[in-house]
């Protein structure tokens, strides 16, 4: 680890000046995190656990301590991975990985040509139609056609009828506007596959499929734990988190680099741990890199599960997560709740003149911060708004990523953390 450390604080040294702004640092850190040797910090070639050796050799160089003796804090969960190459053709023409079509996280294995039958609703609301439908199925694959809604109601209905169309079958989705990935934690029966809008015509035939998924019942994973004590000694604890999972690798070809999700909140995390090493602070501070964020917030889940703090003494905790814009400024997730904290950051902000706006929003449970809310214990979510709208997909880059008002935001968020 101490060698692992001193190789990772030379290549920062010579990206950076000593005294670069903080942008500099964060680019470094996203081109670090968000490149091809992280494989996506993901569950195909150990992505996620060379990310959390480099985060804890940073924390490591930067002198924050272990908690308790500890730097990691180890779980498990299950995850259904894809180390293989993934290929579809419809017709005989193949289609492109991450750009035509995307697995589903759930999906299950496939290997042949099937004939594609066209389902509509129809074709199952009757439990005589499901069953005819299911055996006229059987040894080909569905394409599922079924209305555009957005109500709940309906939505629940479809799930529930493509999951008995999946359990006889690989299932087809043709219509789907933007191809979005996560991560699923079970294994269909069979293949799932979401293909763009307009790539397969309406005349399709049959449809080629090699799909191998590699179910990991108790994926190994890791939080990241580094303290900043405060000055004179205290018992209460502030905690700055950020997950540093992604989605990984969708077979050998097909990457998902996730530098605004989330190494930008990484990087705004490792920042402050640095800035903060100076300051005077009331509070001790815990910096969390969190696994698992995608898994269904499992990094967070165990942590406030196994306790290795009193939750009790615990002031606030600022989740980091989509830090790499902030054109139209940052919202706080949970301030109509942690409303004095909001205030804080509205008063810096104005008084300072940094970003274009500090937003509020009510309780979510969109991110890291959720388990801590649920335990009763105070917790905001920060993100930026504006700039690039690549989400969960294989545009989410580092070359694209702006990182607008990052330097700003780091400004509003170590006198936060300072005032605490």
């Amino acid at each position: 680890m101490r060698q692992i450390a001193l190789l990772l604080g030379a290549a920062l040294a010579t990206t950076l000046p000593a005294q670069a702004p903080w942008t500099a640092k964060a680019r470094a850190y996203v081109d670090l995190f968000a490149g091809p040797a992280m494989h996506g910090r993901g569950y195909v070639a150990g992505g996620d656990s060379l990310a959390a050796d480099r985060i804890a050799a940073e924390f490591d160089r930067l002198g924050l301590e272990p908690l308790d003796g500890r730097r990691f804090q180890h779980f498990s969960f299950p995850v259904n991975s894809f180390p293989d190459s993934v290929r579809v053709a419809v017709d005989g023409r193949p289609l492109q990985p991450g750009v035509d079509f995307l697995v589903d996280p759930a999906s299950g294995p496939a290997d042949g040509t099937y004939r594609l039958v066209n389902l509509t609703l129809e074709d199952l609301l009757t439990a005589e139609r499901r069953a005819m439908t299911m055996s006229v199925i059987s040894g080909n694959a569905a394409r599922l056609r079924f209305p555009s809604t957005t109500n709940k109601d309906s939505l629940a209905l479809f799930r529930s009828l493509e999951q008995e169309v999946v359990r006889h079958a690989p299932v087809f989705r043709t219509d789907v506007p933007k191809l979005i990935w996560s991560v699923a934690g079970r294994q269909y029966r069979n293949a799932v596959i979401d293909v763009r809008v307009g790539v397969v015509p309406d005349t399709a035939m049959d449809i080629t499929l090699q799909v191998r998924p590699r179910m990991l019942p108790r994926h190994a994973a890791r939080n990241v734990l580094g303290v900043v004590p405060a000055r004179g000694g205290s018992k209460e604890w502030v905690i700055v988190s950020a997950h540093y999972d992604h989605l990984g690798h969708m077979g050998p070809d097909v990457v998902f680099p996730g530098a605004n999700d989330n190494a930008s909140g990484l990087a705004m995390l490792l920042c402050l741990a640095e800035a903060v090493k100076g300051e005077p602070l009331r509070r001790n501070v815990l910096f969390v890199a969190f696994a698992g964020e995608e898994a269904g917030l499992a990094g967070s889940e165990w942590f406030v599960a196994d306790r290795p703090i009193d939750l009790t003494k615990v002031a606030m905790v600022v989740n980091l997560d989509l830090n790499g814009t902030g054109e139209e400024g940052i919202t706080v997730v949970n301030s109509t709740v942690q409303q004095r904290f909001f205030d804080q950051l509205v008063e810096i902000n104005t008084r300072d003149g940094l970003l274009t706006a500090v937003k509020p929003r009510g309780p979510a449970c969109n991110s890291d911060h959720c388990p801590f809310v649920e335990k009763g214990v105070p917790a905001v979510f920060i993100y930026t708004m504006g700039g690039i709208a690549a989400y969960h997909d294989v545009f989410d880059r580092p070359e694209t990523l702006p990182l607008t008002e990052f330097e700003d935001l780091h400004r509003l968020l170590t006198r936060a953390l300072s005032a605490l």
